[in-house]
């Protein structure tokens, strides 16, 4: 009967029809045998495979066992703590209630049986009155350490759930190895333009960030390397630590926000411009007194200063080390180009200080930007606080500034 029953299937004729049918005489399209055949297996897949496996009628099986303790649990309880609470003050029509009288022929014969057991165990009981309360609440704990047993065996059999579109079987797509390599996913059409929409939405959100007018400051020792060599490892980690107290001295002093450290420089953020620039002045004209008293090097410690602002997207939570932007790009390129002992600064920024003495233009531009000098050398003499030199320490083949 089976093998009549596919034999007249009327879908079964109708694509054997189609597969056979030809304008030449008859004979199968190879090219219509190839686009039918996932289709035929997936169908045939269908046919043979089971449509409920054991797992899931034992599942099922255990969940029911489940739900109907739970619930019987659950209604007890309700039953004696409604006993319990019936033993206090109460209308009278109450007791009438036909809910009522079921009520007490279901508990009443219970805790009288419970009642007469503790009693021939321990004939002084006298919290006769809150045996219903004990059952409620006894079988509130019970039902929840049954729940707590019957998780981990309901979970491990749960059978995997698949939603009608998982079930439709997908458009067949075919990618060359080059496709394949670079992790292709994009299978349809639609899925192509969910991606382009997500990718403006995010794209906007990205252009509509709050965007912050910070100053950047960029400071590194010119030549580090160099006065390093020959030197023993005890003074070279006492001089540097030094200067890098001094540093965070000053960075504390003038108010900067962010700082990200290297082994040789520093990058530090600022919300202000004219704090920027009188950190980085204060760190020249520190470094002539560094150099004479805690310096144990030969040489003395040089530093180039780069310094420009912008609008940056950065927030509190921002790392400076993470920030990657245009801005302390040319930062970065300012400190570089440098002159040691020199801030070098973009004329965006010297035009909005307070303070403009003592900056004179650069020999170059950087990244397009007009640049502007500062050193310590440059202030006039009325201006230039006067330091009398201690005595020369030994250590140090160059205690003066030169």
């Amino acid at each position: 009967m089976a093998t009549m029953a596919s034999t007249y299937n009327p879908q079964v004729l109708s694509s054997r029809e189609k597969l056979w049918s030809n304008e030449e005489g008859g004979q199968p399209s190879r090219e219509h045998a190839l686009a039918t055949k996932p289709a035929r297996l997936a169908q045939a897949s269908r046919r043979h495979s089971p449509s409920i496996s054991s797992r899931a009628v034992l599942f099922y099986c255990l969940n029911s066992l489940h739900q109907t303790l739970s619930w019987s649990l659950l209604v007890a309880a309700g039953v004696f703590l409604v006993l319990f609470g019936l033993q206090f003050p109460h209308a009278e029509k109450l007791d009438r209630a036909r809910l009522i009288g079921i009520f007490h022929q279901v508990g009443d014969p219970l805790v009288v049986m419970a009642l007469i057991w503790i009693q021939s165990m321990w004939s002084d009981f006298s919290f006769t009155c809150y045996l219903p309360l004990g059952f409620g609440l006894g079988g509130l704990v019970v039902r929840s350490g049954m729940k707590k047993a019957f998780a981990p065996m309901l979970r491990a059999l749960r059978p995997e759930r698949r939603s009608a579109r998982a079930a439709t079987p997908a458009p067949m797509v075919f990618f060359s190895d080059k496709e394949i390599e670079a992790g292709v996913a994009v299978d349809s059409e639609r899925a192509r333009r969910d991606l382009v929409k997500r990718y403006k939405e995010i794209e906007s959100a990205l252009l509509g960030a709050k965007r912050r007018q910070c100053t950047f400051l960029s400071i590194d020792v010119a030549g580090s390397t160099r006065m390093k060599e020959n030197e023993r490892e005890l003074p070279v980690t006492v001089t540097f630590q030094a200067y890098m107290k001094m540093l965070e001295d000053v960075f504390t002093l003038h108010s900067a926000w962010k700082t990200a450290w290297t082994p040789d420089g520093v990058m530090v953020c600022f919300l202000d411009t004219d704090l920027a620039v009188a950190a980085a002045q204060a760190v020249l004209r520190r470094l002539r007194t560094f150099n004479r008293t805690e310096n144990l090097l030969r040489s003395r410690i040089s530093v180039r200063c780069g310094l420009h602002e912008g609008e940056v997207p950065i927030f509190e939570d921002s790392k400076l080390e993470k920030i990657a932007h245009q801005v302390l790009d040319v930062t970065g390129h300012m400190q570089k180009h440098a002159n040691p002992d020199t801030l070098w600064v973009s004329a965006e920024v010297v035009e909005r200080l307070e303070e403009q003495e003592g900056f004179r233009p650069a020999s170059k531009p950087v990244d397009g930007h007009q640049v502007y000098e500062w050193s310590p050398c440059l202030i006039p003499p009325d201006q230039t606080p006067v330091v009398l030199p201690p005595p020369a320490k030994a250590g140090n083949a160059d205690p003066t500034w030169a």
